[in-house]
């Protein structure tokens, strides 16, 4: 079970921002827009990544990934770090704007 820790971590932090889409975030309803967000930062880190693990400036215990590794020795988790993390920051952030929006905006009298 300790192989799959990073994934189940990874798969937490999925669940716990799924609400927020259905709160007002709309990050999953526009993908063209979050993948412009996060695909290009995540690049740059699996390629930092890539060149830390060639140089041995880190490495990844196999007791606690699955063994799949990407081109460059990159584990399988590493990128879906890189992909899960930022969109559940963009949900969080999506769902604040969206209730900031509700508390500012003008509500109707009734009469």
């Amino acid at each position: 079970m300790d192989r799959y820790q990073y994934l189940l971590v990874l798969a937490g932090c999925v669940l716990i921002t799924l609400p927020l889409e259905f709160l007002g975030a709309r990050v999953y309803r526009r993908p063209v827009a979050l993948a412009r967000a996060v695909l290009p930062v995540a690049l740059v880190f699996v390629v930092w990544d890539a060149i830390a693990i060639a140089w041995r400036v880190w490495w990844y215990n196999p007791e606690y990934v699955t063994g799949v590794r990407l081109p460059f020795a990159v584990p399988l988790e590493e990128l879906l770090f890189f992909l899960v993390i930022p969109v559940c920051g963009v949900l969080t952030y999506g769902c604040v704007q969206a209730m900031l929006a509700r508390l500012r905006a003008p509500r109707k009298v009734r009469r």
